[in-house]
């Protein structure tokens, strides 16, 4: 777009500039043939990126679940400080465990498989991380 924009005000300029004929500048006219050139492929790649952000958009709803289930279960443990004010754990502690989960969870290519697989994964590391670090009083 900035760059439509740019090719945009340089017409204006030379425009304004013009002396005469307008249909005699042969600056102009050679301006207005690679305008045209460069809007449509300007636009081929505007058509491009916005069907890409569609893409990338409804990709990144499928995953929402796992989002929910990340938050739900951050707010659940941050709660653990109700029960024990030991029981305090930081958002960068549990969004390290998130992003190590996701990276070394099973890999699938089916994507609600691997939708499942991280929703699995993710509660029971964190329950295993959690219970690690319990006072034995506070053990089921």
């Amino acid at each position: 777009k900035k760059q439509l924009a740019d090719i945009e005000s340089e017409i204006l300029r030379m425009l304004s500039e013009s002396q005469g004929e307008i249909l005699d500048d042969e600056e102009l006219i050679n301006a207005l043939a690679a305008s045209k050139s460069t809007s449509s492929a300007i636009e081929v790649r505007m058509v491009d990126a916005q069907r890409t952000v569609k893409e990338i958009n409804a990709l990144r709803e499928q995953y929402r679940v796992v989002a929910n289930r990340g938050s739900t279960l951050y707010f659940v443990v941050a709660d653990l400080a109700r029960v024990d004010p030991m029981y305090q754990y930081s958002l960068l502690y549990f969004t390290n465990l998130y992003r190590q989960r996701i990276v070394k969870s099973e890999k699938n290519d089916d994507l609600q498989k691997r939708l499942q697989i991280l929703l699995a994964d993710i509660v029971r590391s964190t329950y295993v991380n959690i219970c690690r670090g319990l006072f034995e009083k506070d053990k089921l």
